[in-house]
């Protein structure tokens, strides 16, 4: 190591004048620091959303609706709730009107409200980068039914797991009836919790011997109760064949859930999976000679 220049000669001067233009530098860059933090632009505003095609995914949207006539880029945007976790869409995707920016809803826990926090990374028109922080308000409500779904689905299997049997057609024709056993074993781990009976949908409705909501008396899952096997029974609502066409939700059967706390109305769908929704949706066509 060669020796250390003494303070006073060029040599000396030239790496003080080094070390402090490099600090000057650190100095500028920790007060620039990341994009700036300021309050959402007048005349932008967030949503967030589920649509109906999408109802059998966990996907949802934050939707950003533009107001003035001005280009937004959006380049990141982290959504939390206090009823799921955090969750970040990055990208870079640039509008006038509006723009959907979608993510996976975590699973969502039991709670009051619906609405999302969105912290925006963006830019307007060609500014530079900035910070926003806004709620995103679940105004048509399908974030809180998904939600409310999975709270449902939690106090269920709290109290009980459910089994599905191989799926049957019994009859033929207009008589045929769509059949799947359900076994719901109680796990012995909450004495407050009911089944309520399955739900309609706008394809299919329980017919006779089918438990369903508001034609059957509530089964106990509680401790002490045995293990219970009931029989879904499911003929079409209609044989409409643009309704099966079209549908989305059709397949989504509700299980209705009792139990402290929850709205009166707390399902969650039947998981049937993709095998059994496809055999449903081939039994419609056939009972209805489609």
């Amino acid at each position: 190591m060669g020796p250390v220049p003494r303070a006073g000669t060029p040599l000396a001067a030239g790496v003080l004048l080094l070390s402090l233009a490099v600090g000057c530098a650190d100095d500028a860059s920790d007060e620039r620091g990341g994009p700036e933090e300021t309050a959402l632009p007048a005349g932008l505003t967030a949503y967030v959303d589920q649509s109906r095609m999408l109802r059998q995914t966990r996907t949802a949207f934050v939707r950003l609706v533009n107001e003035p006539e001005r280009f937004v880029t959006v380049l990141r945007a982290e959504v939390f709730s206090p009823r799921f976790g955090e969750v970040t869409w990055t990208g870079e995707k640039t509008f006038q009107n509006e723009a959907d920016l979608e993510f996976e809803v975590p699973t969502g826990r039991c709670g009051e409200g619906s609405d999302a926090e969105v912290r925006l990374t963006y830019r307007v028109d060609d500014g530079p980068e900035q910070v926003s922080e806004t709620t995103a308000t679940d105004r048509y409500g399908a974030i809180g039914l998904f939600l409310d779904r999975d709270c449902a689905a939690q106090t269920f299997a709290e109290a009980a797991t459910l089994d599905l049997g191989e799926t049957r057609v019994v009859g033929r024709g207009r008589e045929s009836v769509f059949e799947l056993p359900v076994t719901m074993t109680p796990t012995g781990e909450r004495d407050d919790v009911a089944f309520g009976g399955f739900e309609d949908t706008v394809l299919f409705r329980g017919t006779e011997g089918s438990p369903t909501v508001g034609t059957t008396a509530p089964v106990p899952l509680g401790v002490d109760d045995p293990p219970v096997e009931v029989v879904l029974r499911l003929v079409p609502t209609r044989c409409d064949p643009h309704a099966l066409a079209e549908d989305k939700v059709g397949t989504l059967i509700g299980v209705r859930t009792l139990a402290p706390g929850l709205s009166e109305v707390a399902s969650f769908h039947l998981p049937i999976g993709d095998a059994r929704r496809g055999e449903l949706r081939g039994f419609f066509a056939v009972h209805c000679g489609l």
